[in-house]
């Protein structure tokens, strides 16, 4: 399964390094020489890698002119789940959408959506209405994958 890491936000430089913009959290695992992204539907092998100013600057399969790779600008940028080597305790942001939100035994709505205020991410719930929660060990207790839930705390002055 494909999962979207970022775009591709335009070339660095006349050697046409992809300037990916990233919308992973786990980008230590995916930037690497030797990994395998897909732009659009298109398979490459990432054969150099590095960050520069907020931006993952990639070559891929050795590639090393702007006029083979300028066409890419736009593209959206995916990698296979597989790569990332995911523990049980470990998941994606795009996994906790339609996950029940649980508080003292009650359920309180399912995630709809996630945003981030620039310091953290913020899970948008549905529930009679919609409300948010900070994705901050201070409200979430526990993230279960296998009963599609989310444990919290302290979230009913939220729901207001």
């Amino acid at each position: 399964m494909k999962v979207q890491i970022g775009y591709v936000q335009g070339v660095h430089g006349l050697r046409g390094d992809l300037k990916i913009k990233n919308r992973s959290e786990m980008e230590d695992r995916i930037y690497k020489v030797g990994n395998e992204i897909y732009l659009n539907d298109e398979k490459h092998v990432i054969t150099a890698c590095k960050f520069y100013k907020g931006f993952y600057l990639v070559t891929i399969d050795n590639m090393k002119d702007i006029n083979k790779v300028e066409h890419y600008i736009g593209y959206d940028v995916f990698i296979d789940r597989e790569i990332l080597n995911l523990s049980e305790s470990e998941y994606l942001l795009e996994d906790l959408i339609d996950l029940n939100i649980l508080c003292d035994g009650e359920n309180l709505g399912r995630v709809i959506s996630i945003e981030n205020n620039g310091k953290y991410n913020i899970l948008v719930i549905h529930y009679e209405k919609e409300y948010r929660i900070p994705l901050l060990d201070e409200f979430v207790i526990k993230v279960d994958l296998g009963n599609k839930s989310i444990l919290c705390k302290d979230i009913k002055g939220l729901i207001l």
